[in-house]
């Protein structure tokens, strides 16, 4: 029997973040924060009290998650790639005064394949346009006939906060037809790895913390439900 983690490409290892100056917070960039003193309005014509709102934006709004899949042993075995890397904001949380301790030092994590949308990704043709290209620029892989499913709807993963929501899309790929990552040219990317694990690991490494990505959770859970799927092993 295969293993239930397969690594595809290794990552590079990260040993911390070195700060070289602290730049503006306003300015170009792909985040927008928003400080608003607003009101409710209701529907007999009155007001709240003012309050305070603040409100963060992406450049391109929404964001796509990406759920590559294939099938491994007999009987069928799911197996979803995902992506390992280095997060710098979560890195930084080590000199933050935290309610509850980590368990672990955040210099890797595992995720999704995931992209944020560009100003012209318009309607569900672009964002599964999206999905495809970041599909490709992340794991070198392209879908088997070029089928895509989409995961239900998309769901917003800190709507106190911020105005994104994260539409899933998945792929069946074929992981021997990989091929050079394009990449999008930052440092963290190219530092990245991609990894196979069986959708029912996936599900236990979340429950036990092991995996801390919603998108993954969800967009696996979602993928199990689908007829053509086999059900998720249990560990």
């Amino acid at each position: 029997m295969r293993r239930a983690i397969v690594l595809l490409r290794r990552q590079r290892a990260v040993m911390g973040l070195k700060v070289v100056r602290r730049l503006p917070s306003s300015g170009p960039g792909f985040l927008t924060l928003d400080r608003f003193l607003v009101r409710n309005v209701y529907a007999d014509g009155r007001t709240s009290p003012p309050y305070r709102s603040e409100v963060l934006h992406r450049r391109g709004i929404d964001a796509v998650a990406i759920v590559p899949f294939y099938f491994a042993d007999r009987p069928r075995k799911l197996m979803v790639i995902c992506k390992t890397g280095f997060r710098p904001g979560l890195s930084t949380r080590a000199g933050l005064k935290l309610p509850v301790r980590d368990r672990r030092a955040y210099l890797t994590i595992i995720e999704a394949v995931a992209g944020s949308l560009e100003p012209g990704d318009r309607g569900e043709k672009g964002v599964s346009a999206r999905a495809r290209a970041e599909l490709l620029e992340e794991t070198g892989l392209k879908p088997i006939g070029g089928r895509m499913i989409r995961l239900g709807s998309g769901f917003f993963p800190s709507h106190g906060q911020s105005t994104e929501k994260i539409h899933l899309r998945a792929f069946q790929v074929d992981p021997r037809r990989q091929v050079a990552e394009a990449g999008d040219g930052s440092v963290n990317e190219a530092d990245s790895g991609t990894i196979a694990i069986e959708a029912g690991r996936i599900l236990e490494m979340c429950r036990r913390g092991l995996i801390e990505d919603p998108k993954l959770e969800i967009g696996v859970s979602r993928l199990l439900r689908l007829k053509n799927c086999p059900p998720a092993n249990s560990h």
